[in-house]
């Protein structure tokens, strides 16, 4: 009897280690983030349209997670700088980032660049605004004060146009721009837009390629007046801008800086959904998508599914292009 009794606390010991053992990770996963901080990547330079988003979203994602988010910047190389940073560290979740597309794309469809690692070495968590391309001249400008003058004033001048950068969905535009009017504009790369802002008023540039909600900040919207935006229909927040592709010019641009986040690949899947969950209920708040509109940012979230798979669509599109943008193998 007593040997019946050993032999049953063991095998009810050994099951409930095994219990223990199977759901560790889970149980691990379940506690994070534990109170430990969080590092969120910005890669791009305080102030601009990139960052302002991600901070908003931060204090909702801090309610919900019950942590601190610190918000980092380090800029360069078109977002690479950033990326490259969140992809050297663990895939454990306390590591995430904002992705940009489309400028994420050129920083390894160009061959030149020689960058191995792609689209495909991030796990997708949630968009969070879709913000569309414009075109911006100083207020006070007399050589063009429209897109089709600004038009006839680049086929017979010389004209530079600032963007935030190299392989930027500024220099996109630019590119398409270009071919699509018949123009030479010659791009001057900044890193953000305070650069584009601060060349363009102080006369260095002729225009700026940058995004509704750059130009829609108050004290740049005074200093500037937009001549076009490339979205589908007219932009709610600019509903007076023209729309480049409803004023017959040629070619059809529709080009924007989509700001979502990421983690690294390999992120336990219950870290991930943790993550995604906190980033849903933050980009889907209300409160939080009335200060961005404040902000001139549009909110239009995506969850980790459908970004993802929007994110390979828009990777072929990419691709498309490697004409216009002038990538040789």
């Amino acid at each position: 009897m007593k040997k019946i009794a050993v032999v049953c606390l063991l095998l009810c010991t050994g099951v409930f280690l095994a219990f223990a053992g199977g759901s560790g990770e889970s149980s691990s996963a379940a506690a994070f983030p534990a109170g430990k901080p969080i590092t969120l990547i910005c890669p791009w330079a305080p102030g601009g349209g990139s960052d302002i988003g991600a901070r908003m979203v931060v204090p909702y994602m801090e309610k919900k997670l019950g942590t601190t988010i610190n918000v980092t910047n380090p800029t360069g190389a078109s977002g690479w700088v950033g990326w490259e940073r969140l992809l050297a560290a663990p895939a454990d979740g306390y590591t995430f980032a904002m992705i940009n597309l489309p400028t994420i794309y050129p920083g390894y469809l160009d061959p030149s660049l020689g960058r191995s690692k792609t689209i495909d070495d991030f796990q997708m968590l949630a968009n969070h605004v879709t913000d569309f391309c414009v075109i911006a001249i100083r207020a006070d400008e007399t050589r063009f004060t429209d897109l089709q003058s600004f038009i006839r004033y680049a086929k017979s001048n010389p004209v530079t146009m600032a963007t935030t950068g190299v392989g930027t969905d500024d220099h996109i535009l630019l590119q398409l721009f270009n071919a699509a009017a018949g123009t030479g504009i010659t791009m001057v790369p900044g890193n953000g837009f305070k650069d584009s802002y601060a060349a363009l008023l102080g006369k260095h540039v002729d225009a700026a390629a940058a995004n509704v909600g750059e130009v829609l900040v108050p004290e740049n919207n005074k200093e500037l007046k937009t001549i076009a935006v490339f979205s589908q229909e007219a932009s709610r927040l600019m509903p007076h801008v023209p729309v480049w592709n409803k004023l017959g010019i040629g070619g059809d641009i529709v080009i924007s800086s989509q700001r979502a986040f990421a983690c690294k690949k390999g992120t336990p899947p219950e870290i991930v959904k943790i993550l995604a969950e906190a980033l849903q209920e933050a980009i889907t708040n209300q409160e939080q998508i009335a200060k961005m509109a404040e902000m001139g940012l549009d909110v239009d979230y995506m969850g980790p599914e459908d970004f993802a798979k929007h994110a390979k669509n828009e990777e072929e599109r990419m691709k498309g292009m490697a004409d216009v943008m002038g990538w040789k193998k």
